[in-house]
């Protein structure tokens, strides 16, 4: 079970679209909320205190965490392939 698996918990809904399947997750859409407003709070912090490379520091922060928490509130995958399938291609 990789890590994001256990982050994830149960599946809570699947939600077919388009040829493909939409899987939320039950415990990781609560996390997914406070990784969202966690990113949010770190970048509103003075990084132009930081020469040069403040700025690209901020950029990090906010893809890391918008990209988190889109992997841990769902997976869209093709119709024939399960959440743990899934799961393995995003970390």
């Amino acid at each position: 079970m990789t890590t994001l698996q256990r982050f994830r918990g149960d599946s809570m809904l699947r939600v077919p679209m388009l040829g493909r399947t939409l899987t939320l997750y039950r415990r990781g859409a609560w996390f997914a909320l406070f990784c969202f407003f966690a990113t949010v709070l770190l970048c509103k912090l003075p990084w132009h205190l930081i020469p040069e490379v403040g700025g690209i520091l901020q950029l990090l922060v906010a893809a890391i965490g918008f990209y988190l928490s889109a992997a841990l509130v769902s997976s869209l995958t093709p119709n024939d392939v399960d959440g743990d399938t899934a799961s393995r291609r995003w970390l």
